[in-house]
């Protein structure tokens, strides 16, 4: 979900900006929930300027993406699917449940693959996987920009303080080792975010991969 909805409200808010937050949350037996929000009222205020029918197509537009990944999700055996409109209907929002990591694996799978084309940056990117190692190791492996020229053009990279994201990840138990220094820890180690501009959280060189072991 979150490369290719990234890339469809990257490019479709191409010049009014966005805050983006992808949270993942597993429960001890990694069961858990995907949270996704896009806040656009940068965008929603920009469309202040076109015509009621103009605005209504595009929050439509908006809308119909989230309906049909919604739909893909529950074909998976994705559990408690929610989206929509809050806060005023300037931010839209996607969360569904995973009742095991094969489980989330899929839907990453069906995120990256061919739902709506999948698409980002002009390339195919690898698939979003993690991967369990018994029961407290758990490695998470991001896809990979390799075509990074949108994020180079020199008018979009001079407002790349307009464009947040955020990904956080919650487990049941403090984490106890990471091999990532980009990740931020929360102060009772049960979090860890990465958290900045999309033009460098995406760009060549960033990582946010990890390979960590919970505390038993």
């Amino acid at each position: 979900m979150y490369k290719i909805i990234i890339s469809f409200a990257f490019l479709f808010l191409l010049f009014t900006g966005c805050n983006i937050t992808q949270e993942y949350t597993f429960n001890k037996d990694f069961s858990g929930k995907s949270d996704l929000e896009i806040d656009l009222s940068a965008f929603i205020s920009f469309m202040g300027s076109m015509d009621s029918l103009n605005q209504n197509n595009t929050l439509d537009s908006l809308s119909y993406t989230f309906e049909k990944v919604a739909a893909e999700y529950e074909n998976l055996g994705a559990k408690n699917i929610s989206y929509g409109w809050k806060n005023n209907q300037t931010m839209l929002y996607l969360t569904y449940e995973f009742s095991d990591i094969d489980l989330l694996n899929k839907v990453l799978a069906a995120e990256t693959g061919e739902l709506l084309g999948g698409n980002f940056m002009g390339n195919k990117p690898e698939k979003v996987k993690f991967i369990k190692e018994g029961k407290n190791k758990i490695t998470y492996n991001a896809p990979k920009v390799t075509n990074d020229t949108l994020l180079k053009n020199d008018d979009l990279a001079a407002m790349k303080e307009y464009y947040n994201y955020t990904l956080k990840f919650n487990f049941a138990s403090p984490i106890k080792k990471i091999d990532n220094k980009n990740a931020e820890l929360s102060s009772d180690k049960k979090s860890l975010k990465y958290s900045g501009s999309l033009f460098d959280i995406f760009a060549s060189g960033y990582s946010t991969d990890f390979k960590l072991k919970l505390k038993h």
